[in-house]
């Protein structure tokens, strides 16, 4: 029967861990690798990261006994960096270009993932947890693609914490009736069970994706002696902390945690981050058991834990200081994670240090096969070459220059790009390219305010001074339950100043900017503007700010004095220094001193776009992709599961 919570000790933890397992008593002839994913955890959200307003010390204990990786870079969101640590090549190298088609998405077949290529090294494999790498047929599935078993969901959220589903389906968008949580075994797919003793309902996801993952620990311990035994052991463990649900009801309730949990927050003034406190806080626990296993069963002496989130946190519930922005965004706090790695085989020189070279969740796929468990890379594991790099001899300090001098954020190509009609009505971060060459960052976009958008720097808020009663900001417990919820934030802080808001007829203290007329604005010295959501690349603010005031009053420049007055447009796109500008507040583009290094920087990124495959859907995108939508629903509805078209 499934226990409510685990109450081992709580040890070790992390957000994304690969844990390397080993030891003295059970001496497996591979490392063993537990590789867990936090989902949407925020740069600032750690108790080490933000002066200990979060309760999170198994994972802090691991930041301070470990190698921080201080410039790890994802995709702003979490399926294509799913792929992209599955295959060991970039999201889009594989077709992941977004997630516009997250329904329909699915890795190639030819490509061979990192649970099959450690199979045929000699492990087992068991993947717990967040899939979202595919599931619309069942060539896309977790247990057709390396691992022995599944248990977990495909799509990228659930619908609730506690409720997996039955009676009634699921409550998560975009789903037909149907129940996404599963128990897999080989080419038995099959939906949890849902009714009965070992039901998964009723129980914290935490609980479920922990308790699984100990029982596979001490199984493969328990088997080290009997013949045929597996070489070595791989678990990804993708938990759902800290991501909001996804049900219809999210804005108000999307956010859970236990109430006895969410009372360790009790001086937390908002009950939004009572709750995201108490769900980063269950995350520790988890990987705090996760890890008391590895040790009762001896497993732990010879274990590599490599911590990281999927993605930034989103500013609707998460924290990302001192970077600026959040998810689903390019700048630094979208794309740039917490992460590090832990490991008693790790040298003592490097123990307590801040690995600062730049690395890439597709680095994870040559690391673990090669660097980790040792073995020889083959030679095809897919039609595109792997983009990631062995990063275990920096990691330890044999090599002290990092393998990786770039990253390719995002890119626009023939398949994709703001024209090509694969995504009608995304959002502007959606046709963007972006890039990190060196010390230097581009941020290319149709959109020429990309780099004025509001997109503040946010940090966990500070705690009062007297305990604040969880209710008062819409937080809600279920009736009946400790079943705490809480709301998303609407809005976040944006630091608009509107105090300076005048025209500069000297165009002396304020920076030009034009309209799309080539009409230029001039506005007095200020660090922000009086638009909706204009954020300023410097003094001077945003000219839409102006321009639409003289439009309104019916003026022109031809007609009307300063301040409006005739000059060029300035060019489009970002160019930041992110190692002496982090919070990418000085927009370089317009520097006459940085204007051949930006043509520069935007040819290279070019060059590696246009090396990308086809988007990867399981089907065209049209009627097909439409036709394979009412058969999935179709099969849920007669199944009561999400399954495969072709189950």
């Amino acid at each position: 029967m499934l226990t409510a919570r685990l109450t081992m000790p709580l040890e070790i933890a992390c957000t994304m861990i690969f844990v390397v397992a080993g030891s003295s008593m059970l001496a497996a002839a591979k490392p063993n690798i537990v590789h867990i994913v936090a989902d949407d955890l925020g740069y600032n959200d750690l108790g080490i990261r933000n002066g200990g307003k979060t309760f999170t010390p198994v994972i802090d204990d691991l930041i301070r006994n470990g190698v921080t990786l201080s410039s790890y870079y994802t995709f702003r969101v979490c399926a294509p960096t799913r792929a992209s640590i599955m295959t060991g090549r970039y999201p889009w190298g594989v077709g992941y270009y977004d997630m516009s088609d997250d329904m329909h998405h699915c890795v190639d077949p030819k490509y061979q993932m990192t649970p099959a290529v450690l199979k045929s090294l000699g492990y087992e494999t068991h993947a717990i947890g967040k899939y979202d790498v595919g599931f619309v047929l069942r060539h896309c599935l977790p247990t057709y693609r390396g691992f022995d078993d599944f248990f977990g969901y495909y799509t990228a959220c659930t619908s609730d914490y506690w409720m997996h589903g039955a009676p009634g389906g699921s409550d998560a968008l975009g789903h037909c009736n149907d129940i996404d949580f599963h128990d897999s075994v080989g080419a038995n797919i099959s939906g949890a069970v849902m009714h009965g003793p070992n039901s998964v309902n009723n129980t914290y996801d935490q609980v479920l994706f922990t308790e699984r993952a100990v029982h596979h620990i001490n199984a493969f311990a328990a088997n080290q002696n009997t013949d045929g035994a597996a070489s070595g052991l791989y678990i990804y463990l993708a938990y759902h902390n800290v991501h909001d649900t996804c049900s219809k009801n999210r804005e108000k309730a999307g956010l859970g945690a236990p109430r006895d949990t969410v009372e360790r927050y009790a001086t937390t003034t908002q009950d939004t981050w009572k709750v995201q406190g108490a769900m980063t806080t269950e995350l520790d626990y988890g990987v705090g058991n996760v890890t008391a296993a590895l040790k009762a069963t001896g497993l732990y002496a010879n274990t590599v834990l490599i911590l990281v989130s999927d993605n930034g946190g989103p500013l609707q519930h998460s924290t990302n200081a001192p970077l600026r922005g959040g998810k689903a965004t390019q700048w630094e706090g979208g794309v740039r994670v917490e992460a590090f790695v832990h490991s008693p085989l790790l040298p003592v020189a490097v123990r307590g240090s801040v690995y600062p070279g730049m690395m890439h969740s597709s680095d994870w796929y040559v690391t673990c096969i090669v660097g980790i468990a040792g073995g020889a890379f083959p030679a095809n594991t897919g039609p595109r070459p792997p983009d990631g790099h062995n990063m275990w001899p920096a990691l330890t300090g044999q090599n002290l220059t990092s393998p990786r001098t770039e990253v390719i954020h995002a890119v626009q190509n023939k398949y994709f790009n703001g024209g090509s009609g694969h995504c009608e009505g995304c959002p502007p971060n959606v046709n963007v390219a972006s890039a990190r060459f060196g010390d230097y960052k581009i941020i290319l976009s149709g959109n020429r305010t990309y780099c004025d958008s509001a997109q503040p720097v946010v940090a966990w808020p500070t705690p009062g001074d007297s305990a604040v009663p969880f209710g008062l900001s819409g937080g809600v417990v279920r009736n009946g339950t400790d079943w705490a919820y809480a709301p998303l934030l609407k809005t976040y802080p944006m630091a608009t100043d509107v105090s300076e808001r005048h025209g500069d007829p000297t165009c002396q203290t304020g920076i030009p900017y034009a309209n799309s007329a080539g009409s230029i604005c001039c506005l007095k010295s200020c660090t922000r503007c009086g638009c909706p959501g204009g954020v300023p690349y410097g003094p001077g603010g945003n000219s839409g700010c102006c321009v639409t005031d003289i439009v309104s009053a019916n003026q022109s420049c031809a007609t009307h004095p300063p301040p409006c007055v005739m000059g060029p447009p300035p060019k489009p796109g970002c160019l930041f220094n992110v190692v002496t500008d982090l919070n990418e507040t000085h927009n370089l583009r317009n520097d006459p001193a940085y204007l051949e290094l930006f043509d520069k920087l935007v040819a290279m990124l070019q060059e590696r776009a246009d090396t990308g495959p086809p988007l990867a859907s399981a089907f065209p995108l049209g009627e097909k992709n439409k036709t394979a939508d009412e058969v999935t629903c179709a099969t849920g509805e007669r199944t009561g599961v999400l399954f495969p078209v072709d189950y």
